[in-house]
């Protein structure tokens, strides 16, 4: 690689690390490209030879950021023993893990409504299919009397809920580190869908 297109990678993952700090703190509507470049350091201009609009930089940010995690998270379940509670909590674990610690977490959902239609159902689509993974294994659950009798689709929000929720307090200089977060939300989400022992 010549140091003309390593340079330009480097602004590149600049950019898009300042965009996703911005846009994860002011949301979709708060953010704007001037900041981006000023917080990276090029001229606002400059950051077309990067991206066309804003909204193409936010789609880039939300396909990456939930393809990491879709990544992450079937890579736990694939590790994990087959059983339904063991998939379950690893799964979970991933979740909350990315969520607590990961460099490319985008807090999708509140930027969707600005989006235009065909690149909302684009990433709508890959976020059906994460919330997919969850509703199989809880399904699963049921299915092998290992889950008491659930609402699929309002169980599998609290517990992705519960898990993405560790952006508004996790702090790794704190207490607890991220892995010790995962795995009492892991925890939490098996010990809530099991039936109960007679």
């Amino acid at each position: 690689m010549t140091d003309t297109k390593r340079n330009s990678a480097e602004t590149e993952a600049q950019i898009y690390a300042e965009a996703r700090r911005l846009f994860n703190l002011k949301g979709y509507v708060g953010m704007t490209l001037r900041e981006i470049a000023a917080g990276v350091g090029i001229e606002a201009q400059s950051l077309y030879n990067y991206t066309k609009s804003k909204q193409d930089l936010v789609v880039a940010l939300m396909r990456q950021g939930t393809v990491a995690i879709q990544e992450a998270v079937d890579k736990a379940v694939a590790a994990a023993d087959p059983a339904p509670t063991a998939q379950l909590w690893a799964a979970t674990f991933a979740h909350t893990q990315h969520y607590c610690s990961s460099e490319k977490v985008v807090l999708v959902r509140e930027g969707l409504v600005h989006l235009s239609a065909d690149r909302r159902a684009d990433i709508v689509g890959l976020l059906k299919r994460y919330e997919d993974t969850f509703k199989d294994i809880l399904r699963r659950g049921m299915e092998a009397d290992e889950f008491r009798p659930l609402d699929v689709t309002p169980t599998c929000f609290a517990i992705l809920g519960m898990g993405e929720s560790v952006v508004n307090w996790f702090n790794p200089g704190r207490r607890l580190s991220a892995t010790d977060v995962a795995r009492m939300y892991a925890d939490l989400a098996v010990r809530s869908v099991a039936r109960p022992t007679a």
